[in-house]
This record gives C-alpha cells, structure tokens and sequence, in this order.
C-alpha cells in the first residue's frame, strides 16, 4: 500500500463527508424587499426551509439530496473495501463521477432559475443567491476528482534508464532481402580454387 493510495482514501472519505453536508445546507434563496418588508423563500437539497411567499413563485427544493448521498456512500464503501479488495478501488471513481454530475446539476438548476426570475415582469427586484450547500458540493466534487485519482494504482514510470553498457537490440526490417546472407548470420566469400 503506497502512501499516494492512502492519502487518496482519506481525501475520498473527506469529500464523500463534505458532499452529505452540503445536501443540508442552504442550496439556494430567493429574496424580495416589499414596502420595507423582506420576503424569503430559502430551500436545501432536500426541503423547503422557508417559503414567505406561500407558493405564488414556482419554487421548489432541488430533491438532489438522495444522489449526492448516494455518490458519498459509494467513495465510502470504496475507499474502506479497497484495503480488503484492491479492484474496488474503481468505485472511488465511479462515486466521484456521479458526485461532479450532481454538482453540475445543482449549478445548472441555479442557472435555470435565475434565468427564470429575468424573464418574471415584477417591479421590484428578485434576487437569487446560490447557497454555501451548493458551494461546498462543487468543492466536494472537485477534491473527489482528485481523491479518485489519487487512490488508483497508476503504472509508475522507470527512473532508471539502461545505460550505454546494455545490450543493443536493432530491429531489421521484415520485407528485407537476405538472400545474400546465409543461415549463420554472416556473408561468407568463397573464392574459386586456383590449381
């Protein structure tokens, strides 16, 4: 066991914690100022946290909680079974994989909504803010990229290069015409006999 590989299954048990604690932070908050009021409606991976509006903005919880959960579960598993079983070190990446997609479709649901909010006529301001969930899951999934990677059994390059003492090899080329030379490797020169 090299040391890259267990600093790679602890960096992978690091991001799988990171990502199931950001499914229960804040993903995302709407906010609007009216008549000096402010109205909130504020939602994590998995519910509703607080809705001010009373459902009059189509807003609702991005219910990403369950895959980024799951994508944890599986960097766990493989990261504690590769000490026992080396080939399910692939499940570090696979977990890592399904933890980038989540985080990608975190961001694009954000994107969407608030693309959404600029196409909503309403004369006072909406503003949309990513939450430190959806910020922390971005940063799970990257230091899990590099987690899996780490914890492979990568093929190391030889430091030590064959000096000028080896053996050479040369290669001769297959549709060669040796006809000149005979089985012993050698062109063997025989002169007529003079009597």
């Amino acid at each position: 066991m090299t040391t890259r590989r267990v600093l790679g299954a602890v960096l992978v048990v690091v991001a799988a914690g990171l990502a199931v604690a950001a499914t229960f932070l804040s993903a995302y908050s709407v906010r609007i100022v009216l008549g000096g009021r402010e109205l909130r409606y504020e939602a994590t991976f998995w519910a509703i946290e607080r809705d001010d509006f009373r459902e009059l903005l189509p807003l609702e919880p991005f219910e990403l909680g369950e895959p980024a959960v799951g994508a944890a579960l599986v960097m766990a598993l493989a990261a504690v079974l590769a000490f026992r079983i080396p080939a399910s070190r692939v499940g570090s990446l696979l977990g890592a994989g399904l933890l980038a997609g989540v985080a990608w479709a975190a961001v694009s649901r954000i994107q969407g909504l608030l693309k959404m909010m600029g196409e909503f006529n309403s004369r006072v301001p909406i503003e949309v803010e990513q939450g430190e969930g959806v910020t922390l899951l971005i940063v799970a999934a990257g230091v899990a990229v590099v987690a899996a990677v780490l914890h492979q059994e990568l093929p190391r390059a030889d430091q030590a290069e064959p000096g000028g003492d080896g053996v050479v090899v040369h290669q001769i080329d297959d549709d060669a015409d040796d006809t000149d030379t005979p089985p012993y490797g050698y062109p063997v020169i025989v002169e007529p006999k003079s009597d």
